[in-house]
């Protein structure tokens, strides 16, 4: 009995502390250095800037249902990444970035 609930609690606390993240709906989702980009009338976003922009660290990626390539909110190193319609935004000096239209 006392190893599954220690099992549980170890399972919880590993996912608390996982560097993994749901697609963004403030700027304290994503991380430092980091904001929440959202379209116009979206609850969700991707984070742009910083060490780990886009979907590559989420759990629950961005999705557009109207992107029909699905790429934006991915994360990305070249414009050929990103799906028609999108290209790849980075900061200067950055090797990732992230698909957006």
């Amino acid at each position: 009995m006392h190893t599954s609930w220690a099992t549980a609690i170890l399972l919880v606390l590993t996912l608390s502390f996982s560097t993994q993240a749901f697609a963004c709906r403030f700027n304290t989702d994503c991380e430092v250095g980091s904001k929440c980009m959202k379209e116009p009338g979206k609850l969700n976003g991707y984070c742009e800037g910083g060490l780990n922009p886009g979907n590559q660290n989420d759990r629950k990626p961005y999705h557009d249902p109207l992107d029909i390539t699905g790429s934006v909110g991915d994360t990305c190193r070249f414009n050929t990444d990103c799906g028609i319609g999108a290209k790849c935004v980075k900061e200067a000096g950055a090797l990732n970035g992230v698909c957006r239209k």
